[in-house]
């Protein structure tokens, strides 16, 4: 009888979606890429009882960037010119709210604003969008996710879940002041009372009175400007403050902390979750927007490099029926297709990524864009990077295709034996180069490439303010 009853109950209609980005989150941070101090035994749970890709990747250096992308399912350039300065969603852009709003789904975000507030564009078609707590942690989104999943979220439901816990400038609110690096005696602490201060970081030197200059948004925020970076670069030591390697691990240190912070969190609510019944029938995918240097390159922030230490993230799907570690390439315009093909929705034309539960075969390359124009060709063994020239230089194309391996203007790196990304290789692999360069190029000719740009404000005291700063 038990039998039959079963038989003869209703199959579970479409699942509960749960997208969860850890802003700035890089791989080898967590236990599952390598980390000895393992500071996440929540996402290596959903890992270990899910499915991993272990080599995934943000579209961008930059969270408003990669952002854009892993909620659209398509690249940068292709939903507004990708500046900076004037980047926002414009409203024709179909966002994974809207799309899964479409087939009943009730949707809901709690993000911690910063680049992911509405006045970007990602508030559409979420029915509850909470982008308070500017730059806040999953320590005050969790419980404002819990609570509406138990009381307002109709089934199925997809809900956003998003903090800045292990984001720079790293002092993030958590239970612990000092997870790791308890014994550290030195100057980091005090440094990292001002916020800005990783910003004045580089190649081992704290520049104190480095100036960093903002502008103003078109979303009408202020801004720090990243390319003050390349300025740094050329400032003289001795008008810095030396940090020793026990300084640099401590920031290391603090980035970590905020991570077990963000995991206990969402080690948290997935367990109020659960007893709830709240994850029946319900696909979790954990992934983040980008990572951080962490000095691998000589800064401590995101933004100025496009590598695997500021691009490579987790990605895991757990609550389906797929489980174990894929090894192919994997980015964050899968996310969307993903998602719709678990919703049994059809996904609209145009999409860039793939079902990454499907047989579709995974791409030998990915593309990214940074937000200093560069441009990056991604394999399993090898990246190019191009730089010198903004994204939106009209004849950027023309620069790529005839830029020569001595210009400086080309990288290639050769991840098999240099996992950290430190030399170029591209007067020993040419060849190698020339197919990467060859596919960025052709890459690029296809893109249906955005003119969309977001309005500057038209306040004339703020405009004052941009005209004599330069940036009117």
């Amino acid at each position: 009888m038990i039998a039959l009853l079963l038989a003869c109950a209703p199959a579970p209609g479409p699942p509960n979606l749960i997208l969860i980005s850890i802003d700035g989150l890089r791989a080898d941070r967590t236990g599952i890429g390598g980390n000895p101090r393992a500071p996440t035994p929540t996402l290596d749970r959903l890992a270990a009882e899910g499915l991993w890709f272990t080599h995934a990747f943000s579209q961008s250096n930059e969270s408003l960037f990669s952002h854009a992308a892993m909620f659209t399912g398509r690249h940068v350039s292709e939903l507004a010119a990708p500046d900076y300065r004037t980047f926002l969603l414009p409203e024709d852009a179909l966002l994974i709210a809207e799309l899964l709003g479409l087939y009943g789904y009730s949707t809901a975000a709690f993000v911690a604003g910063g680049h992911l507030r509405a006045g970007y564009g990602f508030d559409q078609g979420a029915s509850v969008f909470d982008d308070t707590h500017d730059f806040g942690t999953f320590f005050h989104k969790a419980p404002q996710a819990l609570e509406w999943v138990e009381q307002q979220a109709r089934e199925p439901f997809f809900l956003t879940l998003h903090g800045y816990d292990c984001h720079r400038p790293y002092p993030h609110a958590g239970p612990w002041h000092h997870a790791y690096g308890g014994d550290y005696t030195g100057s980091v602490d005090a440094l990292l009372s001002d916020r800005r201060a990783t910003e004045r970081v580089y190649d081992g030197v704290y520049y104190p009175d480095f100036p960093l200059e903002s502008f103003f948004h078109a979303a009408g925020d202020p801004i720090l400007d990243p390319a003050g970076y390349t300025r740094l670069t050329d400032w003289d030591s001795a008008d810095g403050v030396p940090l020793s390697a026990a300084d640099i691990a401590h920031l290391r240190d603090h980035y970590d902390g905020g991570l077990l912070a963000a995991d206990l969190q969402l080690g948290w609510f997935l367990s109020e979750l659960e007893a709830r019944g709240g994850l029946d029938n319900t696909v979790i995918i954990l992934t983040s927007d980008h990572g951080e240097d962490l000095h691998d390159h000589g800064f401590f922030n995101h933004r100025v490099t496009l590598r695997d230490s500021t691009t490579r993230v987790p990605l895991i799907i757990w609550g389906s029926a797929a489980t174990g570690r894929r090894e192919e390439l994997a980015e964050a315009i899968d996310v969307v297709p993903t998602l719709l093909a678990l919703a049994g929705a059809t996904p609209p034309a145009g999409l860039a990524g793939r079902d990454l539960l499907a047989t579709a075969p995974a791409p030998e390359v990915i593309f990214q864009e940074g937000v200093l124009g560069h441009l990056s060709a991604r394999t399993l063994t090898h990246r190019l990077v191009f730089s010198g020239f903004s994204l939106t230089f009209p004849y950027y194309d023309l620069v790529l295709e005839t830029a020569t391996v001595q210009s400086g203007h080309l990288a290639l790196y050769d991840l098999r034996s240099d996992p950290g990304e430190q030399d170029n290789v591209i007067a020993q692999q040419p060849e190698v180069a020339e197919a990467l360069r060859s596919a960025m190029l052709a890459w690029r000719q296809g893109l249906q490439q955005s003119d969309f740009r977001g309005q500057q404000p038209d306040d004339a005291a703020l405009k004052e303010i941009l005209r004599s700063r330069g940036y009117w």
